[in-house]
């Protein structure tokens, strides 16, 4: 900050106040000699009287004068006092100003960073739906000591966002799982029909076979709009009385495939499953047989192995695709694992 110059006397002024202290003796000497000339003038040549008047007068005049000077001085040392004072106050404004403004740089790095770390971090977990949210950054801890109000508002906004998310997401699952039911109960009311009609004209064999085709385009459509509802976390269907067979698993779950004739199921008949999974496990292995299906070479067969293992039993299926990459491999991981939730754009 840059000084008034009538704060700050320069050095100019400094030598004309030591001579004017040097000439002001010798001035009051001359004036002193001046009126003691008149005064003994006029005794020689005229009056007492008026001599020792003017002499008198001399002398307080000298005395008055004297006493200006010593005021004038202590005028002279009171403002440059002052202006030490208006000085050092500068100074100090300077120093204040710039302490301030490292102060308020600093404090706005740190909203910044945390602002940084809320967009990267924090802000995509929480409209993610995973529910699992990043802590604040350490710049959080550091705005809580001197402003602690910053930390509060960004963890309010992080949950009012959060939780708008959550409600759109949660409609537009909701609007997702109405489409698939309804999706799926027109596939089981088009089995129905065409079982009824079937059933209807036993002998006609070109019916029957439209009326199998027609059968097994609608158990596709059932099979989609299962998928559907499974990957919105609903559960995948009907619900069986009894265990079954896993060899027959995986049969029923080759006939909710388009190219079910390529499957070849061998295996031991006497390994079953709890009739609770029965469901699950056929809507699973019918996705994996309609991807090694559709991923191999449509002339090779897919071939699945039933067998008993240590701790129970495995379903090998055997096709000739080329398998995923690293990246899409750690992909599906992730979502099967559940570290990752698909969204709703994703469900395609």
């Amino acid at each position: 900050m840059a000084r008034s110059p009538l704060h700050a006397p320069g050095p100019g002024s400094g030598r004309a106040a030591r001579t004017a202290r040097l000439l002001w003796p010798l001035a009051l000497t001359l004036a002193l000699a001046t009126f003691l000339t008149g005064a003994a003038l006029i005794a020689r040549y005229g009056p007492v009287a008026p001599a020792l008047g003017t002499g008198v007068a001399g002398v307080a005049a000298l005395a008055l004068l004297e006493r200006l000077r010593r005021d004038h001085r202590a005028a002279l040392d009171e403002a440059r006092r002052q202006a030490g004072l208006v000085a050092a106050r500068d100074e100090e404004a300077v120093r204040r100003d710039a302490g301030w403004r490292a102060y308020t740089e600093e404090q706005a790095g740190y909203v910044r960073d945390e602002l940084v770390h809320l967009l990267k971090e924090r802000l995509p977990a929480a409209t993610s739906g995973t529910g699992r949210i990043p802590p604040a950054g350490p710049a959080a801890a550091a705005l809580a000591g001197t402003m602690p109000e910053v930390p509060g508002l960004l963890d309010r906004l992080l949950a009012e966002v959060a939780q708008e998310a959550g409600d759109q997401a949660e409609s537009q699952r909701l609007s997702l799982v109405e489409l698939a039911s309804r999706v799926q109960t027109s596939a089981h009311r088009i089995q129905a029909t065409v079982t009824g009609l079937a059933e209807r004209f036993p002998g006609d064999t070109d019916l029957l076979e439209a009326t199998m085709q027609v059968d097994h385009a609608a158990t596709q459509q059932a099979r989609h709009a299962q998928s559907l509802k499974v990957l919105c976390g609903e559960w995948p269907g009907q619900q069986w009385q009894k265990p079954l067979a896993l060899v027959d698993v995986v049969r029923a779950a080759s006939g909710r495939i388009v190219a079910y004739r390529r499957v070849t199921v061998t295996g031991e008949p006497d390994l079953g499953v709890h009739a609770s999974v029965v469901e699950p496990l056929i809507h699973l292995v019918a996705e994996l047989l309609a991807n090694a299906t559709e991923y191999s070479p449509p002339r090779t067969s897919v071939l699945v192995t039933v067998r008993a293992v240590q701790r129970g039993a495995v379903i090998e299926v055997d096709d000739g695709g080329l398998g995923l990459d690293e990246y899409r491999l750690g992909h599906a991981r992730e979502i099967v694992s559940g570290r990752r939730l698909l969204g709703v754009g994703e469900v395609g």
